[in-house]
């Protein structure tokens, strides 16, 4: 049973929970910059860098900004803290004016520059001031603007995925995708009370969990621990997490070499890519009466799979169901009340706390383990989160389920997919959530019902055998 945080193969950052996709974009921001009487209405022109610049609100900017005035509305209106303006206008003018893009055009004679709000001054500023000194084409330029916003919230759950990166994030909700088969975590070792990271870093590291079972990455001797250095022989240091997942993907039947650091030896490993499937779901047998299932992401797909495990267990004579959810990462919350619901009559499944309300989410009837005779058992790590701790929490409140392990990992916010004009899409924190009972743990993470220390060597079925022990001797 193989136990991970995040696939390689994937653009999710460890410790997801996502709730549904907005239904299209905010409406663009239509604060005007300030207006001249020989310019056209709503826009002021300067020189900045000695570049002629048209300095125009949101409603009159051309079309290539779009995707940013859309991202400055969504920010501004979702996210679960308040942000000032001022905030969001600096981080866009240091992403454009750190951006380095391939591309690149003629210097342009004159430029346009779109105003969100008059402080958004600073990254016409930084765009007219790049645009003399590298140009590259402004969509480009956006895209790096975008990106510098979301970064200026300081919240590593809060990403702007590219139209290529977003394509990526919606292969991996089906389950399905091609790539190495190597399961990761980016992890920062020197903050243990939160360690997500996304920038790799002498500190924030891309290590391996543990490759996929018959995965490209297992062939090619990819194992446990190795530290990821470099791709294709250029070094990672610098790439955000997403990059690097771009770089190690690929179609079936190409190459990847992967510069490995191994306890302190420096190997290179060509892996040749291949169609993966990924494991969301595994169950078995243990033995009469006790069933095991395996919840690996909560993804798309995860409840009609997990359903039908249930079923396949209780079918076979199970009165005892073990729930395995260690170094499940999260993923939809969608899937976290529907697997929740499996276990439950009614009730709720958690609470959200946005920045204006507080919404309830209930218990969707039909569940096929209900029953209060069968007694199920949750096994937790600090590697259980998100959407993971939605499920636990949930059914500890209920007194439905005895959960065994590690305190988890505790992240309590909630992410939404807002898409852009551009084809990208924000991920973006909208809440924080606590459990029925209105037990908020953020970074303190859930407490089992049993409290069992993992060793760091254990075996992948130390915290399975130790539940075991318990639930005989019950």
């Amino acid at each position: 049973m193989k136990r991970f945080t995040l696939l390689l193969v994937l653009a999710l950052v460890a410790a997801a929970c996502v709730a549904p996709a907005a239904s299209t974009t905010a409406p663009p921001a239509t604060t005007a910059a300030t207006t001249t009487t020989t310019a056209p209405p709503q826009t002021t022109t300067t020189v900045i860098a000695g570049l002629q610049v048209d300095l125009v609100s949101c409603t009159g900017a051309p079309a290539e900004f779009d995707a940013l005035c859309n991202a400055y509305q969504i920010i501004s209106s979702h996210y679960v803290d308040p942000v000032s303006d001022e905030t969001l206008a600096e981080g866009a003018a240091k992403g454009v004016a750190e951006a380095d893009h391939e591309d690149s055009i003629p210097e342009p004679d004159r430029l346009t520059c779109a105003l969100p709000t008059p402080d958004f001054d600073v990254f016409c500023d930084a765009l007219a001031e790049h645009q003399r000194t590298d140009p590259e084409p402004v969509p480009e330029l956006i895209e790096s603007a975008i990106s510098g916003m979301m970064e200026s919230l300081g919240d590593p759950n809060s990403v702007y995925f590219t139209p290529e990166a977003l394509s990526r994030f919606e292969e991996e909700t089906t389950g399905q995708i091609e790539g190495i088969g190597a399961l990761v975590r980016a992890e920062d070792p020197s903050k243990p009370e939160d360690g997500v990271c996304q920038e790799i870093s002498d500190t924030c590291l891309m290590t391996i969990v543990s490759p996929l079972e018959g995965s490209p990455a297992e062939a090619a001797g990819i194992k446990s621990g190795d530290v990821i250095i470099a791709v294709d022989g250029e070094s990672i240091k610098g790439w955000l997490v997403d990059e690097v997942v771009a770089a190690v993907r690929g179609p079936k039947g190409t190459k990847v070499t992967l510069t490995i650091d191994r306890s302190g030896e420096t190997l290179q490993i060509t892996i040749t890519r291949d169609e993966i499937k990924i494991p969301v779901v595994t169950h078995r047998m243990i033995e009469p009466g006790i069933g095991y299932v395996e919840l690996s992401i909560f993804s798309t797909t995860a409840p009609p799979q997990f359903r039908a495990a249930l079923e396949d267990l209780l079918a076979q004579g199970a009165e005892t169901i073990i729930f395995d959810l260690q170094f499940n990462p999260g993923g939809s919350l969608n899937a976290a009340i529907q697997i929740t619901s499996e276990f439950l009559d009614e009730g709720l499944v958690l609470r959200t706390q946005s920045r204006t309300e507080t919404n309830e989410y209930r218990v969707v009837p039909g569940g096929v383990a209900t029953n209060p005779d069968i007694a199920v058992y949750v096994l937790v790590n600090r590697g259980s989160a998100s959407a993971s701790e939605v499920v636990t929490g949930a059914l500890q409140d209920a007194g439905r389920a005895t959960a065994i392990g590690e305190h988890t990992f505790g992240k309590n916010t909630v992410q939404q997919q807002f898409d852009l004009s551009n084809g990208g899409a924000l991920k973006l924190t909208i809440a924080r959530w606590v459990t029925p009972s209105g037990h908020d743990y953020g970074h303190v993470g859930l407490t089992p019902d049993i409290l069992i220390e993992i060793p760091g060597d254990a075996e992948p079925d130390y915290l399975l055998n130790k539940a075991l022990e318990i639930i005989k001797q019950q």
